[in-house]
């Protein structure tokens, strides 16, 4: 106990060490980064392109302040003349008596994050002070924080993505926090798009996402459910040093799904999560490893089990994941399987959405891995739906930076690369095929048109531009070895990324959506023995079609009707469509 309230009180310390050294401007808190000398000041977007009248106060580590040389005691009023982003305003201060310090004060209308502490995988005590333009001045804020990431967290990276968990100082329990109008809740995340030469791929992609998918199928009676997680870009300080704009989002967990929770006094599952984080075959269905298959494990190949907590529970439920699984490998040889029960198992117009839209930004790293799964209460509806995540690799990006893959990323490759069975299979349904079609087409009229796509990033990178970000980052981590020491330019990086979106939906609306055609070019899949009309169901139906064939009508059926493959139709095949149904 005593350990952990010192640790607490040393982090408040490196906090407010650093909170003397801030500067109050109009209200606002500037921040100090130490490796430029620059105090960053997060104010209203509105005072942007006029003068800036602002009172400013400072704490007793400065003893002497002069803005663009003009003395300033704590307490004076001070005009920042036409403010407009990336401009500098010349400090001179004297920090505890002895420190002279020649820096700038400049402004962003993004919010302010601040992170004191060290961190590594696993949670450790921290100080977080978050400075919003329209907010009163920030004070700092206890949490625990760990580093976050797979690849992307690795012993050599730089910029690192972090979680964050909000505590009460007083006794470490959890204590929520609201910012940016999202919603009120103690855990958090940071997420830099480190490898993303764009930088905002992910955030804008899943923004992008929130806008046209479907809502969860059991969404009508619960509004602020969400298969999708709303951000903020900030600009982030680690210890007093600038780290460059990130997403601060909500994660996807039970409370943005609203899924049903866990029964604790009858010890009764309902709302389960699971995500798939490495490519498996079990991951895509194809071939699930069922022999190391545990149900009492909190992963399998690939799965983990994200809801409940088994750290707060002890146990896992694995039955809806499972059983969904095995059904795919299942109906992968069963059409009529496929077309009669994958409605039970998944949540098909999400599923819709999902192959859309991953197809349409070409996610390579999110066909199969990636993804959440949520089922809402499964003593309920087993039914799953997907959610997308870690969306970088995407809109004709690389792998990495240090990977050249033009073949992967080019804007004309057919959509066939994605290997999720479920997804990839109902394709082969004639109805759901065209169900995609018409949707895609329905989608292209709104949130999918090529100028609403292309403005989407754009509008993203401007507003970053303008307010001086982009300067910022490309200034911090350009030529760093998180990106392979390759130069960031990310308005070149925007004009790739339009002329990219734009050869794509061309190439869709030709090749894989093509207004009435029969959907994304996969091959016909193989004819249900029986099935004459092609309806995909053998049935009466089928025997009076053969016999008004046999009779001397016309035979549109492209085959269909030779069911016993003798190379005629006749009365032995109307036999064998009978016994198909008897059998049946």
């Amino acid at each position: 106990m005593y350990k952990k309230l010192f640790s607490t009180l040393a982090l408040m310390l490196v906090a407010m060490t650093s909170w003397g050294q801030a500067l109050n401007i109009g209200g606002h808190r500037a921040a100090f980064d130490s490796l430029n000398n620059m105090w960053l000041c997060s104010i209203p977007q509105s005072n942007f392109g006029n003068d800036f009248t602002a009172t400013i106060n400072y704490g007793d580590s400065i003893s002497e302040l002069a803005i663009e040389g003009d003395t300033i005691a704590s307490g004076d009023e001070c005009v920042f003349e036409n403010v407009v982003g990336g401009k500098k305003y010349t400090v001179t201060a004297q920090l505890n008596d002895t420190i002279q310090l020649t820096g700038y004060i400049t402004f962003t209308w993004l919010p302010i994050v601040e992170l004191y502490g060290n961190f590594t995988d696993y949670y450790s005590y921290a100080s977080v002070i978050v400075s919003e333009p329209d907010s009163a001045l920030a004070e700092p804020m206890f949490a625990k924080i760990k580093r976050r990431g797979h690849s992307t967290n690795h012993g050599n990276a730089h910029k690192l993505n972090y979680r964050i968990k909000f505590l009460n100082s007083e006794d470490s329990t959890k204590e929520n926090h609201r910012f940016f109008g999202l919603r009120d809740d103690n855990t958090w995340l940071l997420d830099g798009g480190q490898r993303d030469m764009l930088r905002v791929r992910n955030r804008v992609s899943t923004d992008l996402w929130l806008d046209m998918a479907r809502r969860p199928w059991y969404a009508d009676s619960l509004p602020n459910a969400r298969n999708g997680s709303r951000g903020q870009m900030v600009e982030m300080l680690l210890n007093g040093e600038y780290m460059g704009f990130y997403s601060m989002c909500e994660p996807i967990d039970r409370k943005q799904l609203k899924l049903k929770r866990y029964d604790e006094e009858n010890e009764i599952f309902h709302g389960l999560m699971w995500e798939a984080t490495t490519w498996t075959r079990t991951v895509t269905m194809s071939e699930p490893d069922v022999e190391n298959y545990n149900p009492n494990m909190t992963s399998w190949d690939g799965f983990l089990m994200k809801y409940p907590d088994y750290d707060e529970i002890g146990k896992v439920h694995w039955d809806p994941m499972y059983n969904a699984v095995m059904f795919a490998g299942r109906a992968d040889a069963n059409l009529k399987l496929r077309a009669d029960s994958a409605k039970y198992y998944f949540d098909l117009p999400v599923m819709q959405d999902y192959y859309i839209f991953i197809g349409t930004i070409q996610a390579l790293d999110n066909e199969s891995k990636n993804i959440f799964y949520a089922c809402y209460d499964c003593q309920d509806n087993k039914r799953i739906t997907m959610i997308p995540w870690d969306l970088d690799i995407s809109l004709g990006g690389n792998i990495a930076p240090e990977w050249e893959t033009p073949e992967l990323i080019k804007p004309d490759r057919p959509i066939k690369w994605i290997s999720n069975l479920p997804m990839m299979d109902m394709m082969g349904v004639n109805s759901y095929r065209n169900q995609v079609s018409e949707r895609y087409r329905s989608l292209r009229e709104t949130v999918l048109s090529t100028d609403s796509l292309v403005n989407r990033f754009r509008t993203m990178i401007n507003n970053l531009d303008a307010c001086g970000a982009i300067d910022r980052e490309e200034s911090r981590w350009s030529g760093d070895s998180d990106i392979n020491w390759k130069k960031l330019d990310i308005r070149a990086e925007m004009d790739y990324v339009e002329n990219w979106i734009r050869s794509r939906m061309t190439y869709l609306d030709e090749n894989e959506f093509k207004p009435g055609g029969d959907g994304p070019d996969y091959p016909d899949p193989d004819p249900i023995i029986g099935d004459v009309n092609g309806d995909e169901e053998v049935n009466i139906a089928d025997v009076n079609l053969l016999i008004d064939i046999i009779l001397g009508g016309q035979d549109n059926t492209e085959g269909r009707s030779d069911v016993n493959g003798d190379g005629e139709a006749n009365i032995a095949d109307i036999n064998a469509v009978i016994d198909i149904i008897l059998n049946n």
